[in-house]
């Protein structure tokens, strides 16, 4: 990749890739990383992370989700601290995608309600129920694409939020 593309195609590209992994299992952002912020016995604070499925996307709302069990530690974790990163790789495509933003905790709520009607069978059969079903909305504040490529590595920073989102180009 010896040119650089629009901003504006990348964030496209982004939200398309996201797209493609909520609804292709088989696709490799449909297995991104969640990285939360733990506690350790002595209080310290530590990085946590854990691979989920990657259950919605919507580029209207700057959201994604994923789904959990109510009394797993990540959930315990965004309670005390929501703040998250999500980073998944494209590996045919050589492009890692970095969100990192705010954690909405939906559980007993209309919001869980919905996405738990909307599961199949064979995922609602992976939880406790839907009294302890949980689903994780991340708003992204920012976005990070990088392209992994044979030449120079490419990668630009988007800051999303109220009104349009701002990009720019960064020496990663």
């Amino acid at each position: 990749m010896t040119s650089l593309r629009p901003l504006s195609d990348l964030l496209d590209d982004a939200w398309s890739m996201l797209a493609r992994g909520v609804d292709d299992p088989a696709d490799d952002l449909h297995w991104p990383v969640l990285a939360t912020v733990g506690q350790a016995g002595d209080g310290a604070p530590f990085a946590d992370a854990r691979t989920v499925v990657l259950r919605a996307s919507d580029r209207d709302t700057g959201r994604v989700a994923v789904h959990s069990d109510a009394d797993t530690g990540k959930i315990a974790q965004l309670r005390a601290n929501p703040s998250v990163a999500l980073v998944a790789y494209h590996r045919p495509r050589r492009i890692q995608l970095r969100l990192h933003g705010v954690a909405d905790i939906h559980v007993g709520d209309a919001v869980a309600a919905a996405a738990w009607t909307a599961l199949p069978g064979h995922s609602r059969a992976l939880y406790a129920g839907p009294e302890r079903f949980c689903v994780i909305r991340l708003r992204i504040l920012q976005l990070d694409w990088l392209h992994i490529g044979p030449e120079r590595p490419l990668r630009a920073a988007f800051t999303l939020g109220d009104g349009p989102p701002q990009g720019r180009w960064i020496d990663p």
